[in-house]
C-alpha cells in the first residue's frame, strides 16, 4: 500500500472540526476524494461559503471487516469524526458492489445496502448522522460512458431510486442522482480512467449538490 494513497486520508484525520456550527464533512469513496482540492466536497464548500473536512478515501466500502482497513479510513461509516457539523455530504456502496454484480447474490448485496423496506446499511448509517445533528446529502452515482461495460448499473439504478423514496421521508436528507448532472455522452466529464469525475464533472456535482442543501434548508 503505497503512502501516496493514504497520504489524503492521514491528512484530513489530523485535520480539527472547524468550530463553526455551519460546517460540513464529507465521507465516502474515490467518487467525493477524485480531484483533491477541486473535488465535490470542496467545491460545496465553495458555493455554500462553509468551512470543509474531506474525510472521503478512494478505495473504501460501506462495510468492511478488516481493521487494518477501518484505521486507513476505508471503512466509511468509520470516517466520521466528532464535531458540531451541520451537513454530511455522502457517498458509498459502489466498491462494494463493483465486481460483485454478476453474481447470484447480486440482489442481496444491493438489498443489504437498503432493501425494499428501505431499511439496511446506508439508512442505518444516515440515520445515525441524522441522530447527531447533521443534515446529510447523499451522492448517487452516475452511469458510465455508452462504451463502457457498466454491469452494475442496474443495481445502482434500483439504490438511487430507493434511497429518492428514502429522502423523500426526511426533510433533513437530500438526495441527488448524479446521473440527472452528468452527461454520459460527453468524455470530458470523465476522467482518463472513464469511470472517476473529471475537475469539470466535480464542479458539477459539487454545483448541484450545493443548490439542493441550499434549497432543503429553505434560503
Amino acid at each position: 500500500m503505497r503512502l501516496l494513497l493514504l497520504l489524503p486520508f492521514l491528512l484530513a484525520a489530523c485535520q480539527p472540526a472547524p468550530s463553526s456550527d455551519q460546517a460540513i464533512l464529507a465521507m465516502g469513496d474515490s467518487i467525493m476524494a477524485w480531484n483533491g482540492t477541486s473535488g465535490i466536497p470542496e467545491v460545496v464548500g465553495v458555493e455554500l461559503g462553509r468551512p470543509v473536512v474531506d474525510a472521503s478515501q478512494s478505495g473504501a466500502r460501506l462495510r468492511t471487516d478488516s481493521s487494518l482497513a477501518q484505521a486507513l479510513g476505508f471503512d466509511i461509516p468509520e470516517q466520521y469524526r466528532e464535531g458540531a457539523w451541520d451537513w454530511v455530504i455522502l457517498t458509498a456502496g459502489g466498491n462494494d458492489l463493483r465486481g460483485n454484480c454478476q453474481r447470484p447474490d447480486t440482489a442481496a448485496l444491493r438489498d443489504r445496502q437498503i432493501g425494499p423496506g428501505l431499511t439496511g446499511d446506508l439508512p442505518t448509517l444516515i440515520a445515525g448522522l441524522r441522530a447527531r445533528g447533521a443534515k446529510v446529502a447523499f451522492l448517487g452515482y452516475y452511469d458510465l460512458l455508452p462504451d463502457e461495460p457498466a454491469p452494475c448499473e442496474p443495481q445502482f439504478d434500483i439504490i438511487n431510486t430507493r434511497m429518492a423514496q428514502l429522502a423523500a421521508r426526511d426533510p433533513g436528507l437530500v438526495f441527488l442522482d448524479a446521473a440527472d448532472v452528468i452527461d454520459r455522452t460527453d468524455p470530458g466529464l470523465y476522467a482518463r480512467d472513464r469511470l472517476h469525475p473529471s475537475p469539470r464533472a466535480s464542479a458539477l456535482i459539487g454545483s448541484a449538490l450545493a443548490r439542493e442543501m441550499r434549497a432543503a434548508e429553505g434560503s
